[in-house]
């Protein structure tokens, strides 16, 4: 029996909110599985459709198919447990992470993006062949509708409905600091062979 890798997705549009169970009998990520999708519509199970604006609106469906060419961003809500040995940080090798700002006709999208250092932003734009432009740690604001800002971990959003951009900066990973030399007792530093006797001496044995 093949195996089924399901993600929770959320589906923004310029007028609707849908979210479902996406399945998958591949593992990928969301944003390599909604850019390699084949077809048109975007199968969802257990859905929901609601109104941008009146989220409260909210309807549920069994089964709904999503355009592919409507969607604006799509988020994951709960990503699938991973096979055994994905290599997960093979995707981050060789690029660095920038914060940007995305403006669309409907929100502002400020998140992190990951590019080739020896490219400028607009060249790692330009340069991307996929429909949809993964990021992480996502903050969503709304421009003309009246839905709360919303913040997500990860989101792919269509390129082509990207009206303008800029770089605020590079992120930088905090580093650990090095954890200091143990103290050398004054005691240990005068008589350093007693120390290093004792080290190395075996522990006692039970008595029979």
């Amino acid at each position: 029996m093949n195996a089924i890798f399901t993600h929770s997705i959320e589906i923004y549009t310029s007028s609707l909110v849908i979210a479902g169970s996406y399945d998958l009998t591949i593992y990928r990520r969301v944003s390599d599985a909604i850019n390699g999708e084949q077809r048109r519509y975007i199968p969802l199970r257990d859905a929901t459709i609601a109104p941008l604006e009146r989220a409260h609106q909210v309807q549920p469906v069994p089964y709904l198919h999503v355009d592919r060419h409507e969607a604006l961003l799509v988020a994951t809500l709960q990503e699938a447990t991973p096979p055994v040995g994905y290599a997960r940080d093979e995707q981050v090798r060789g690029v660095v992470p920038v914060q940007c700002m995305f403006f669309t006709s409907t929100f502002v999208v400020r998140a992190t993006f990951y590019k080739r250092p020896d490219l400028k932003l607009p060249e790692a734009l330009e340069r991307l062949n996929d429909d949809f432009v993964p990021l992480r740690d996502i903050q969503v604001f709304p421009l003309l509708s009246s839905f709360p800002p919303l913040q997500r971990d990860f989101a792919a959003l269509a390129r082509e409905r990207i009206v303008a951009f800029y770089q605020i900066g590079e992120v930088v990973t905090p580093t650990l600091p090095t954890p200091p030399d143990p103290p050398v007792l004054a005691e240990q530093a005068e008589h350093p062979e007693a120390f290093e006797s004792e080290a190395t001496a075996p522990e006692d044995t039970p008595e029979s």
